[in-house]
Formats: structure tokens, sequence, C-alpha cells
């Protein structure tokens, strides 16, 4: 993978960051929300590649059921099952890769979410931070007790596109970028509520 550089002028240092929020839950047994829910990863995705390799604000809050180490919707079912089921209904997945002793995490470090099955015709991935990577000293909101992953903060944006695949990473910014804290600071916030 090659290295990018950021360069940014000073007026769009003094820019609020572009901001995307998303909301996902993690229930056994299936959600009756999981077309809502595919529909804010993609957006998600989209907002990746308008920005990608740019600094972003991200609003994420994923709930599951209490006691979840990873949570999935079908753990159960091996990884490639999933993604050859072309007759059963789509799925999302948290973390499924840990789980599944035959696959092999891409960012083994982050949380991964992917969207399986129609009416996708190829697999959809997000990559976030866990919350324990997340340096303690910057203005990020952490989640509360009960929830699974609960943050707002600054994040570099990467999407990535093949085939078969499409996935964004999104990376916590080297400290050494202060001007990517200002621009946080001046981004509104999403409230709880939202």
């Amino acid at each position: 993978m090659g290295i990018g550089f950021l360069v940014l002028s000073q007026s769009a240092a003094a820019d609020p960051l572009p901001l995307a929020a998303i909301r996902l839950s993690c229930v056994p047994g299936g959600s009756d929300t999981l077309e809502v829910e595919r529909e804010a990863m993609l957006s998600l995705l989209d907002f990746a590649r308008e920005n990608d390799g740019a600094p972003v604000y991200l609003d994420a809050a994923i709930t599951a059921d209490a006691g979840a180490g990873f949570c999935s919707r079908d753990l159960a079912t091996p990884l490639q099952d999933r993604r050859e089921a072309e007759d059963r209904p789509g799925k999302i997945t948290f973390n499924g890769c840990k789980a599944d002793p035959e696959a092999r995490c891409a960012e083994p470090e982050m949380v991964q979410i992917d969207a399986d099955g129609p009416p996708l015709a190829y697999r959809h991935s997000i990559f976030l931070p866990t919350e324990a990577s997340l340096p303690r000293n910057l203005p990020y909101r952490l989640g509360r007790y009960g929830d699974w992953l609960n943050y707002q903060g600054p994040f570099i944006a990467r999407y990535f596109e093949g085939t078969g695949y499409a996935y964004a990473t999104f990376h916590v910014p080297d400290p050494a970028l202060g001007f990517i804290w200002e621009q946080a600071a001046r981004t509104p916030r999403p409230s709880a509520a939202d």
C-alpha cells in the first residue's frame, strides 16, 4: 500500500470537518431494522468515498446485547457460507471474522462490520477503531456503560473498492496533526438524541 500525504491550506484547516453519523444495533436473532442499517452503512461508505484520505468527524454508535464480546446477527454460520448463500436474507455481521477460525480479519486491530447478501451484489464493510485505541488526552466523546462502541471524534477516512467488495476505514489521526483537532473543535456535534 502506498504512502499518502495530507496537504491542506491554512483556510481549509480553519473550516469544520465533514461530519457523518452511523447507528447500528446488534440484536440476537436479527432485527426489523436491517434495511435501515444497511442503508446507513452504504451512506457511510459513500461519505468515505467522497472524503477519501481526508480528516472527517465521525459520530458512531453500536448497541449490542449485554455481555457480547463480539456480536453478530449470525455468527453460527461460517463466513464463506454467509457470502455464498444468495438465496438467504441479507446479514449484517459485527466482528464475524474474529469468531470464524477460517477467516482472516483485514484490519485485526479494528472493529469490522460487514453487510452481505441480497439485495447487495457483493460485500460492503466498515472498519472502525476500538474505543481502547482512542487517545484519552484528545477530544473524543467515549461510550457510556452498556454501549458496545460509542464515540465521536476526528478520524482519517479511506475508501477501497475492488471485485466483490467495497470497504472504508476510519483511523485515528496522528497527534502531530494539530490542525485536525482545531477543525474538530469547530465542527457542530450531533446530540445524543440524533
